[in-house]
Parts: C-alpha cells; sequence; structure tokens
C-alpha cells in the first residue's frame, strides 16, 4: 500500500470516527440527566479552580517554581528529543541508562502537518 492510500484510508477512518462520535454527543446532549451533571460539574470545576488559585497565592514562590521547572523540562524535553535525533541521523547508538541502570531507547514517530 502506498503512502498516499495510506493517508486517504486514515483520512476516511477519521471522518467516520467523527461521525460516530457527534451521533454520541448528539445522544447524550438530549439527556437531561446528562446535561444537569455537566453543568454540577462545571460549578465544581469552577470551585476547584478558585481553591487552586488560592493555595498558589499563598505560596507564591513555590507556584513560581514551579510554573519555571515546568518550562526547564519541556525545553529539556525538546533538547534530549533534538540530540536523539542528530545522532541516530550520525548512526551512533541512541540509549541512556538511568540512575537505576535502566536502559532506555527511543521512540521516534512522524507527523504530517498542512504545508
Amino acid at each position: 500500500m502506498s503512502l498516499a492510500e495510506t493517508y486517504n484510508e486514515l483520512q476516511e477512518k477519521q471522518r467516520e470516527k467523527r461521525e460516530l462520535t457527534q451521533g454520541f454527543k448528539d445522544e447524550l446532549a438530549s439527556n437531561t440527566r446528562y446535561i444537569a451533571i455537566q453543568n454540577d460539574m462545571k460549578k465544581l470545576r469552577a470551585e476547584k479552580k478558585a481553591i487552586e488559585n488560592d493555595a498558589y497565592a499563598h505560596n507564591m514562590k513555590d507556584y513560581q517554581r514551579l510554573e519555571d521547572l515546568k518550562t526547564d523540562i519541556k525545553s529539556d524535553r525538546e533538547l534530549l528529543s533534538d540530540l536523539a535525533l542528530n545522532m541516530y541521523l550520525s548512526n551512533e547508538t541512541v540509549e541512556v541508562v538511568d540512575e537505576k541502570n535502566q536502559r532506555w531507547i527511543p521512540e521516534f514517530s512522524v507527523r504530517f502537518h498542512k504545508s
């Protein structure tokens, strides 16, 4: 099977999946108990968010450190991916051994986007 055929088949399956998902959403939208539960969940989420924001406000220094760590981790992951890809393209062995002597190997994937 060619790349184009596989892509077209994938698109068709995704279309069918969207249609089926929409059918379930339409059915749920007509269920009054489901709608009531959804509304309750929205209220609870807002209350939860307010409590979280209050906790963050009381610990602003730790919260800022947490946000900095999230950014650093994201950057380090991108760097790790770039380094691994460059090693792979250079025909070098690509693996990492952690402090527990566990061997980690990369898993590559390809994504398509509009050009």
